[in-house]
């Protein structure tokens, strides 16, 4: 019986990782990074109608751009009356609704969960944002470690991860995740279908 014996050259397999390993890596993360952007939720965002009649914490709001299966996050409120502490001086002057510690989470403007003075003749708007969140999806280039190469998707969005993996108010979409699962799943039906 013959054998053979084959010696590999020093370097060779931080070679491979240099050439085609990274990039089939960069094909997979432009495959997962695409199939992000088709499962990325739209986007919403709180305005106001920009007069001296908005309240402080929808003031706060204003602008607010989230993805859309999150609630926004309003300053809570508390009333404080006029009035004369007991040495005769004037306890808060101006009176009224002041932004207080904590939050109160609206859907939308005028949420039934809300409390009263979030909601009564609120005149707010929720403007949807389609494709927001997609289009702060990026691939990350490849990098080489060694033999061992990485690459990924990215996204830049404000409450991105509470989105992704759900908060006490809202159920997480898991897009990312199903986004990559996808195209596991894709290439081990078909180990080509990726390649440029």
């Amino acid at each position: 019986m013959a054998r053979s014996r084959v010696q590999l050259t020093p370097g060779f397999a931080k070679r491979l990782a240099a050439g085609p390993v990274r990039r089939e890596v960069e094909a997979v993360s432009e495959a997962v990074t695409r199939e992000t952007r088709e499962r990325a939720p739209d986007a919403k965002a709180w305005l106001t109608a920009k007069d001296e009649r908005v309240r402080p914490s929808h003031d706060h709001a204003d602008g607010q751009t989230i993805p859309e299966n999150l609630s926004y996050q309003l300053p809570s409120l508390t009333y404080i009356r006029k009035g004369r502490g007991p040495d005769g001086k004037a306890v808060n002057p101006a009176g009224g609704w002041k932004v207080a510690s904590g939050v109160d989470l609206a859907r939308e403007p005028r949420d039934p969960r809300l409390p009263i003075e979030q909601k009564t003749r609120c005149r707010c708007e929720s403007a949807p944002l389609p494709g927001a969140v997609a289009a702060k999806t990026s691939t990350l280039p490849a990098t080489v470690e060694g033999t061992r190469v990485t690459g990924g998707t990215e996204v830049v969005f404000r409450r991105i991860a509470e989105s992704e993996f759900g908060s006490s108010d809202a159920a997480g979409l898991h897009f990312l995740a199903r986004a990559a699962a996808a195209v596991v799943a894709a290439r081990r039906a078909n180990p080509n279908r990726l390649r440029r």
